[in-house]
């Protein structure tokens, strides 16, 4: 009991203190006024600039979830040197809305808030904000500060606070070593009226006893984003991601673990930034590095890789985020795990495959794809996703050589939103039980234009529907398969494989755009042409069937991905039953390609 008492007093004057400090900095600083300590309210409307997305026909957005925050930000383009001032609303997840509001660096300071209407509406031009930004190496004006005259009180506050936590810390230490001199005794008293039956079980109990310490130890020091010196990237991993997470590390662990890699060589570009292969202890990594004004990408990339449940063999894996500071710009690190292969693209262009790789490679993509495309409807459920830019370039060749789905920065997700009690099932009707929404974050980026369905050529998708997407990627899984199929070495006296070729490039050579696409596509119904050698052969010829039945113009007669599976896994089931082809080596020839355009 006094255990109890103890701690509530030291509850108390830590409260206290903590009550009044704040009030003193809330009295004497006008800017710590402008952040939110608020309980989060939701329906709140926030003042949006023109380069925001705001509400139709208004300069105005609203806040939906309680995590929501209006905010305002004045940032320093490295460009112009000028300062740039917007306002809006941030819709991310409740950790990277903490991580933005808390960025205050010396090219850019955000306020958020959420306790009121519009109160982001604030001074755009302010001459302290501005000051501060062009200035960096002076004082910063913007920090808070306390007037001489309440120095007094704080300090009496601080030393009166902390002797009377000593006294309650030093009264505590003394109850618990008499209760444990106490407890000693009495266990003494019973030892003599138990005995354990063997020395074993006493063994047992005592490992038991470690293996809990350890485990409490450990926990705690993954709260404290602690990582341990001798811990493997693998076995991390391992231990803390689940079925049911999105991300595979806690947040501040990310962070920790994402300033410990050393970069190396880089091993890919485009439009968003670059890829490094970086080193995290003895593990290699890559490391994906988004360029400033592609911000938004590495959010969304970032939002969908936290999605539940997730992780699969198939699906790049993610490890961390951070944003690193390079002197005079921030650098927005993406890390996953790192294959040394490279994309199917490269791998394609200096390698054949055998049969059985080339069922491997295509069973695995349709394996990351059904993942991705199929709901999880339970208590920690999966939302449905879509790729959106599905192509040999995005897709990864793993050690074993089967293949992971990478780049989701354009997925979009099916988000079903059901009542949130049984009260409101038994309200509503039918129709309304459950509200579906597809969830498309605003980009720059679009897919890649030889991939392009024809319903998205010609503008035919309905984007209300979410089939419609998955139908768009099935149709550019299709076009893969045609080039895994084309690198494929069916005779085992020769090597037969035709020179590696993009889709479309027997019509179209360089960078087609739209329309030059669409006329291909749509207008003159062209498809990759079917070479002789593989309708002759008893396993090629349906894999080329399949290819024909994911190309068809008709989006609602596409195979699912679901189905596309289960005909790849008949597929190797043959194949294994197939003695001929059990000792077929794989061919891994490296042949003399100038290599086509990028697609």
């Amino acid at each position: 009991m006094m255990k109890y008492t103890l701690i509530q007093v030291v509850f108390i004057l830590l409260t206290t203190t903590t009550i009044v400090i704040s009030e003193e900095n809330n009295n004497e600083n006008p800017i710590a006024l402008l952040v939110n300590n608020d309980q989060p309210k939701v329906n709140i409307t926030c003042l949006c600039t023109d380069d925001e997305e705001c509400d139709q026909n208004s300069h105005t957005c609203r806040l939906t979830e309680s995590y929501h925050t209006c905010y305002a930000s004045w940032a320093l383009e490295q460009s112009d040197g000028l300062v740039h001032y917007t306002a809006g609303c941030m819709h991310n997840e409740y950790l990277f809305t903490r991580l933005m509001c808390s960025l205050n660096k010396t090219d850019r300071y955000i306020i958020c808030c959420s306790q009121r209407n519009e109160c982001n509406d604030l001074d755009a031009y302010s001459k302290e904000i501005r000051q501060a930004l062009l200035s960096p190496l002076s004082p910063n004006i913007l920090a808070s500060h306390q007037p001489p005259n309440s120095y007094s009180t704080l300090i009496i506050i601080i030393i009166t606070s902390t002797l009377g936590v000593l006294v309650c810390i030093g009264v505590f230490i003394i109850i618990y070593i008499k209760q444990k001199g106490l407890i000693n005794n009495r266990a003494a008293f019973h030892t003599k009226k138990f005995a354990y039956v063997d020395d074993n079980k006493k063994q047992n109990l005592f490992q038991r006893f470690l293996k809990c310490f350890y485990c409490r130890d450990r926990l705690s020091r993954i709260n404290d984003g602690c990582i341990p010196s001798d811990q493997s990237l693998t076995g991390l991993l391992d231990e803390l991601s689940t079925s049911t997470m999105g991300p595979a590390l806690p947040l501040l662990m990310q962070r920790t673990l994402a300033r410990e890699i050393t970069l190396e060589e880089v091993v890919g570009a485009g439009r968003y930034g670059s890829v490094h292969r970086g080193k995290w202890r003895e593990d290699h990594v890559a490391v994906k590095i988004f360029s400033a004004n592609d911000e938004r990408s590495w959010f969304r990339e970032i939002e969908i890789y936290q999605t539940v449940c997730l992780r699969h063999e198939n699906l790049l894996g993610y490890i961390a985020a951070d944003n690193m500071d390079a002197s005079t710009y921030t650098q927005l690190w993406l890390v996953t795990e790192y294959h040394e292969n490279g994309s199917l693209y490269d791998y394609l262009m200096t390698h054949t495959i055998t049969i059985p790789t080339l069922i491997k490679m295509m069973l695995s993509i349709a394996s990351g794809l059904c993942h991705l495309h199929m709901p999880i409807d339970s208590t920690n459920g999966k939302v449905a996703l879509a790729h959106r830019d599905l192509k040999t370039k995005n897709i990864l060749v793993k050690k074993d050589l089967s293949c992971c789905i990478a780049d989701l920065g354009l997925a979009v997700k099916e988000v079903r939103c059901k009542p949130k009690s049984r009260k409101d099932l038994l309200l509503a009707n039918a129709s309304d039980q459950e509200h579906v929404v597809i969830d498309i974050q605003a980009n720059n980026r679009v897919g890649t234009i030889r991939y392009m369905a024809p319903e998205v050529l010609d503008g035919t998708l309905n984007d209300r529907n979410f089939e419609s997407f998955k139908a768009a990627d099935i149709y550019a899984l299709g076009l893969v398969y045609w080039e895994i199929l084309r690198r494929c070495q069916i005779s085992s006296t020769e090597n037969d494989a035709e020179k590696y070729q993009v889709p479309y490039e027997d019509v179209s050579q360089g960078n087609p755009n739209a329309d030059q696409m669409r006329d291909i596509v749509c207008v003159k119904k062209h498809r990759p042409p079917i070479s002789e050698r593989w309708t002759t052969h008893p396993i090629v010829r349906p894999l080329v069937q399949l290819c024909e039945e994911l190309w068809i113009e008709d989006p609602t007669c596409r195979l699912n991905s679901l189905n596309i599976k289960k005909q790849l896994k008949k597929q190797l089931e043959l194949l294994e039953n197939d003695l001929s082809y059990i000792n077929i080596e794989s061919q891994q020839q490296s042949t003399q390609n100038n290599g086509p355009w990028t697609a």
